[in-house]
């Protein structure tokens, strides 16, 4: 497996993983149930785990796609900002999740407001893997663009 189908395979793993994590932690949150908390603090751990993979996968990636004819470097450009951007943002969710299980295990009076900073952190992060993982998505798959970025796209790439 080369770099490229190891971005492939990685890509996802935060995204779902940290949607499948904040839904843990709010169910918990919700319920009031310390192991269920922890479940959804472990995920989040997770997610931000194979981040990593992830993104150091995309230097590799982008050196396959980049010698494909009609690429836009512009789309792969913007995409490996976001993703830097995404990075630091799901290892920061990542460490808030450890401390926040950490925590809830020792049962702290702060373990419910790291929670609610957990989950806010969580949100943002989802965010910003989603419209990472779009602007990926954008780089070979033309129809999930505008018709007006496309027509720019195929405009700039032919001068």
């Amino acid at each position: 497996m080369d770099a490229h189908h190891a971005h492939l395979l990685f890509n996802h793993f935060p995204i779902i993983g940290t949607f499948i994590g904040l839904i843990i932690l709010i169910t918990g949150m919700v319920m009031g149930s310390h192991p269920v908390r922890r479940v959804g603090y472990s995920v989040l751990v997770g997610a931000a785990v194979f981040t990593l993979p992830a993104f150091f996968s995309g230097e590799g990636a982008e050196e396959v796609v980049e010698k494909l004819p009609g690429m836009s470097h512009d789309l792969i450009h913007e995409h490996e900002e976001m993703a830097e951007l995404a990075l630091w943002m799901s290892e920061f969710m990542g460490l808030t999740a450890l401390f926040g299980l950490f925590l809830d295990l020792r049962r702290h009076r702060y373990a419910l407001a790291l929670s609610i900073a957990t989950l806010i952190m969580g949100i943002v992060c989802f965010a910003s893997l989603i419209r990472t993982g779009n602007s990926g998505g954008e780089i070979r798959r033309p129809e999930i663009r505008s018709a007006a970025e496309i027509s720019a796209g195929v405009k700039a790439d032919n001068d």
